[in-house]
């Protein structure tokens, strides 16, 4: 005889306490975010006379409210980690009860959420413009700087991602939504690192990529955290299953937090000892310390009291280790607060040249073949990505060996072969030379999105995880099940269509090059981070619909996979053309003002951009060409062997009734 424990939901007990608790934490933040400015020299100081004085309310309103921001985001995106993969799921993705309250409870956070960043964006401006709030709120003053400030204009589109989210969550009603929400909120609390201190470094694109890192695992952490202890204190969900599933998210959150914790101390310090002589690297040192602490309570919670979480009276061990980590995890929030509004010791890097201003590097030596092929230009996110990669694609494939399972080894060789195509891309020599001349910015792209994707997509890696991961038990999903949704959803349907990688992929360079969208998106860090990261995808779904060996939605037929390849090489030849025959150099708004002494002529080194993207691209499509004529050939083969069996098996009924109706046509026919 089985029997089930069922978990009662003590609304009335737990609202108060739970109140309480948030209060309590609002204020540790606070007083902690007063000392830390405090100590860190980031406090309100009066000018000397004659430069314009925003007044302390303005001051210490942005640090406060910067806090609150901060915790009405890390609120929302926990309620929504909780609702898209931490609640029990429906039937067919559909959230179950529990989960519509959290999606409720995450509109309401995300409201206050956009409130809270709104008001910061007025303060930041009164702040950044040194005049009061009041002068800030005239509409003449606000909408002239408002968009032009790299901070205010990132509090104003997190305000409008914050309301997105708001309303959506009320409307939305499957974790596979949910998830999506997930995803736009952790970007949305991210945009304020993009506007910090890193922009001005000459470690721009680490710095950058540290702090959108440190924020988005920071708010995964303590937002899954938080929604973890309002339900252990509520003792409205079943918490075993949903602590052993956010110990894994929390685990892999800790160690981003503690790598991007070093590599912004590395940013932000002169030399070492300024961790101990400067009020920001004792604020650093504190943060280290309790971060240190945090990782040794999460150990404690899971080596002792998750496993135990199946007895009723341990969620109220849960809640009170999980009040002290979120206690501490505050503090760390109001200590980086503080220090992102005191100013680092190091000191911008001066460089000879406004262009090395805006590259953030000296312009590199003239080209030679050994400085692009094996030079080092470091730029952290494709880098740790690529390796992140290449590491799990490992795990898998040594996984199935383990197992007795076969995978084709060409497939390992093939996706490691891709994986470094793209890490020369983007951390070798050619990608600072791309930086400053428009033809070795053409060589890195065509190497970035012709023959790394083709490398990956025949890597097969959809194939070798839904092999390698474990299928979930029940209606929640799993990696495998979140993968399998994926693969079959609209989103992939559309990402599939022939007609819209066509339009991405070929017709997206006449986009790119022939407007103004290439010098712009040079013209930030950020903004040659998304155009890199389009290259890599729109190569790699154009791919996986040539020759792509993992499922996808609507495969298209082998004639229509040639036809479309000939289409793109004709097109893709008539855009190399007409840069080749250009009477103006590409994007002189940017590649006019970094402009090393070895540039001599714009235009001719446009010209050259023409010539690889003609010459290289031919390649690429010689080996897809190749690779689609042997898949069609093998597909023929199958096909054939598949007919002799069935024709076997019956008798080869299809040709018997083909010949008996012949024989009757003739015979009609010679009645007749």
């Amino acid at each position: 005889m089985t029997t089930t424990t069922r978990i009662t939901p003590q609304r009335a007990s737990g609202r108060l306490p739970v109140a309480l608790i948030g209060a309590g934490l609002v204020a540790v933040s606070l007083i902690a975010l007063a000392v830390a400015l405090v100590a860190a020299g980031g406090a309100y100081e009066a000018p000397p006379p004659g430069i314009s004085d925003s007044g302390p309310l303005v001051v210490w309103g942005t640090a406060i409210l910067r806090v609150l921001t901060d915790l009405a985001a890390i609120a929302t995106i926990g309620w929504l980690l909780c609702a898209a993969f931490l609640d029990p799921a429906g039937r067919g993705g559909v959230v179950s009860r529990i989960g519509r309250v959290d999606l409720k409870r995450a509109a309401i956070a995300a409201f206050v959420w956009a409130g809270l960043a709104w008001l910061q964006m007025l303060f930041t401006l009164a702040d950044v413009l040194g005049v009061r709030l009041l002068q800030a709120l005239d509409p003449s003053v606000f909408t002239t700087y408002v968009n032009e400030i790299p901070i205010t204009r990132a509090l104003l589109a997190m305000t409008v991602l914050a309301a997105v989210v708001c309303v959506a969550s009320v409307a939305t009603s499957t974790t596979g939504a949910s998830a999506a929400w997930v995803l736009i909120a952790v970007v949305a609390a991210s945009l304020p690192a993009l506007a910090g201190h890193g922009a001005g470094q000459g470690d721009h694109a680490l710095a950058l990529t540290a702090g959108v890192a440190h924020v988005a695992s920071a708010t995964i952490w303590i937002g899954g955290l938080f929604a973890l202890a309002v339900h252990a204190a509520r003792r409205d969900l079943p918490l075993q299953h949903a602590a052993e599933r956010f110990s894994s998210i929390a685990l892999v959150a800790f160690v981003l937090l503690a790598v991007s914790g070093l590599a912004n101390g590395y940013t932000r310090l002169e030399t070492p000892d300024q961790v101990f002589t400067t009020g920001y690297g004792q604020l650093l040192l504190v943060k280290a310390t309790l971060l240190v602490g945090l990782g040794a309570l999460a150990w404690v919670m899971r080596t002792r009291v998750i496993s135990t979480l199946g007895r009723a009276s341990r969620a109220a061990v849960f809640a009170r280790i999980a009040a002290i980590e979120l206690t501490v995890m505050v503090v760390s929030v109001a200590l980086g607060v503080a220090l992102a509004m005191t100013a680092p010791p190091r000191v911008d890097i001066q460089f000879d040249s406004l262009g090395e201003s805006l590259l953030g590097f000296a312009y590199p030596p003239p080209p030679t073949a050994s400085g692009l092929a094996f030079g080092f230009h470091l730029d952290p996110l494709f880098l740790i990505g690529s390796l992140v990669a290449a590491s799990l694609y490992c795990i898998g494939y040594a996984r199935l060996r383990a197992r007795g399972d076969k995978w084709p080894i060409g497939r390992l060789i093939s996706w490691l072969l891709g994986i470094g195509v793209v890490i020369w891309c983007t951390n070798a020599g050619i990608s600072s030379y791309a930086q400053v001349s428009v033809g070795l910015h053409m060589l890195q792209h065509m190497t970035i999105t012709m023959l790394a994707p083709i490398l990956l997509v025949l890597g097969a890696p959809a194939t070798l995880a839904l092999r390698a991961l474990r299928p979930s038990h029940g209606n929640d999903r799993g990696p495998r099940e979140w993968l399998t949704w994926l693969l079959h959803s609209w989103i992939t349907r559309i990402l599939t269509n022939p007609v819209y990688v066509f339009v991405v992929y070929v017709l997206g360079l006449y986009g790119l090059y022939l407007t103004p969208a290439f010098g712009w998106l040079m013209g930030s860090h950020v903004g040659h981070i998304i155009m890199q990261m389009h290259f890599i995808i729109s190569g790699y779904l154009f791919y996986w619909v040539l020759i792509g060996i993992d499922p996808r939605p609507k495969p298209l037929a082998y004639w229509g996979r040639m036809l479309l390849l000939l289409l793109a090489l004709a097109v893709h030849g008539i855009f190399a053309v007409i840069l080749m025959m250009g009477s103006a150099p590409l994007a002189v708004e940017w590649y006019g003002i970094v402009r090393p002494p070895w540039v001599t002529d714009p235009l001719q080194d446009s010209l050259y951009g023409g010539q690889v993207a003609w010459g290289l691209s031919e390649i690429p499509t010689l080996m897809v060409m190749i690779v689609i004529a042997i898949q069609w050939s093998k597909s023929d083969d199958r096909e054939a062997t598949r007919l002799d069996r069935k024709a076997d098996r019956d008798g080869d009924s299809e040709l018997v009734a083909y010949n008996e109706r012949l024989a009757k046509l003739a015979e009609r026919d010679s009645s007749g």
